[in-house]
């Protein structure tokens, strides 16, 4: 899992590439997103474009950082699921938890 990290005014997105399995990519999200939540920068966008696969500890671990981010009164959303994350998403019922959005820019502006 890489994870780059960039600004779009005040929404902090994270662009992540590769798979959030137990086994690759566990913990990363976390860990990247845990600092910007102590600073008080609760506006995320996770850029889910180059994630091909995510197992239920991946879910589990989004679920995590969602309650992180939301208990400092921020917001959490993703943008650019492929198709076949966002059946994931519907089939988990995850689009009942996360805003989701097919572009970038309408997500930034939902801010």
């Amino acid at each position: 899992m890489r994870i780059t990290q960039r600004s779009s005014g005040p929404v902090t997105i994270l662009d992540l590439d590769g798979p959030i399995t137990r086994n690759d990519g566990y913990g990363e999200v976390k860990a990247t997103v845990s600092p910007l939540v102590q600073q008080d920068d609760t506006r995320i966008l996770l850029n889910m474009a180059g994630v091909s696969y995510m197992d239920s500890t991946g879910i589990g671990e989004l679920i995590s950082v969602f309650i992180s981010v939301r208990n400092r009164q921020g917001k959490l959303e993703i943008v650019n699921l492929t198709d076949r994350m966002r059946e994931l998403f519907e089939v988990a019922q995850l689009v009942k938890v996360f805003e989701l959005f097919d572009d970038e820019a309408t997500a930034v502006e939902s801010f």
